[in-house]
C-alpha cells in the first residue's frame, strides 16, 4: 500500500522524460482508473503538461520530485535508525531482568 504520496512521485518519476499515458501507467505500476485521477490532480497542480500525448513534468513538477526524494531519503534512515534500536531495547531489557529490576521498574510504573 502507498500512500498519495509517493503515487503521485510514481506518476512523476514515470513522467520525468516525457512518456505516453501507458508508459505511465506500467511504470507507476497503477490501475487505468487511478492512472486518470493522479495525472488529473498531477496535470491540475501544475506539475504536469500534456505535449503530443506525452506527460511531461513542469518546473514545479520537477521541484516537487528532488524535493519527495530528498524526504525519502531521509524517512528511510529514520526508519532504520528506528529499527536499529529495537536489538539494544532489548539487550537493556536483558541487563534489567539479570540485575532483578524488571519487576522493581514494573512497580514504579504501575504505582504511578
Amino acid at each position: 500500500n502507498r500512500d498519495r504520496l509517493s503515487i503521485i512521485a510514481a506518476v512523476l518519476e514515470a513522467a520525468n522524460s516525457g512518456a505516453c499515458k501507458t508508459r505511465v501507467m506500467f511504470m507507476a505500476n497503477l490501475s487505468f482508473s487511478l492512472l486518470e485521477k493522479y495525472l488529473e490532480l498531477a496535470s491540475n497542480v501544475g506539475f504536469v503538461e500534456v505535449d503530443n500525448s506525452k506527460y511531461r513534468l513542469t518546473e514545479h513538477g520537477k521541484a516537487f520530485l528532488r524535493e519527495y526524494k530528498q524526504f525519502h531519503e531521509k524517512y528511510d534512515r529514520a526508519q532504520k535508525l528506528v529499527e536499529s534500536l529495537g536489538p539494544e531495547r532489548e539487550r537493556l531489557a536483558r541487563l534489567c531482568q539479570r540485575y532483578g529490576l524488571d519487576n522493581s521498574v514494573k512497580k514504579i510504573i504501575d504505582a504511578k
